[in-house]
């Protein structure tokens, strides 16, 4: 009788206590499955109904820039309006020949002046007559050079 009631040591209330706790491990598993078997049909039902709205509010908007869209302006027919267009204005032949007559002076190259010319006509929006380019001193930035090495001298021990 003793032997009916342990198998390898165990009583029979151990045994249906570890039956017990597998069955209710096996049924929790089980719940588990079927709440991420339903969580992930949801969510590719909310990816789905995503994209379908990403898509419509695309072609929604090629529609509309379409619509929107200006008719491409007709192409100048004649050639002499094109090379009329890049002759130089007077204003700009003034600025040009200031600014060589000053570079002959102070050793600035052409190309040089009609870079500032084109950088300063970028910057202001319209034409300006350039009347002087001067070379900039270089002793002031020096000395301020000088003064910001000289404070950075480190200490020896």
């Amino acid at each position: 009788m003793n032997a009916l009631h342990t198998l390898a040591g165990l009583t029979t209330g151990d045994v249906v206590y570890q039956v017990t706790g597998m069955c209710v491990v096996f049924c929790c598993l089980g719940f588990l499955s079927i709440i991420l078997e339903i969580s992930g049909a949801v969510a590719q039902r909310m990816d789905a109904k995503r994209k379908e709205q990403e898509a419509a509010a695309k072609a929604a908007l090629a529609a509309q820039q379409q619509a929107a869209a200006p008719k491409p302006a007709p192409k100048p027919a004649a050639p002499a309006a094109a090379s009329a267009a890049t002759e130089p204005t007077p204003v700009q032949v003034a600025a040009l020949a200031a600014g060589i007559f000053n570079a002959a002076r102070s050793n600035i190259t052409p190309e040089v002046i009609a870079a500032i010319a084109a950088a300063v006509k970028v910057t202001v929006g319209h034409d300006v007559r350039i009347l002087d380019i001067k070379p900039v001193s270089t002793t002031y930035a020096q000395s301020g050079r000088a003064s910001i090495m000289s404070s950075h001298v480190p200490v020896r021990r």
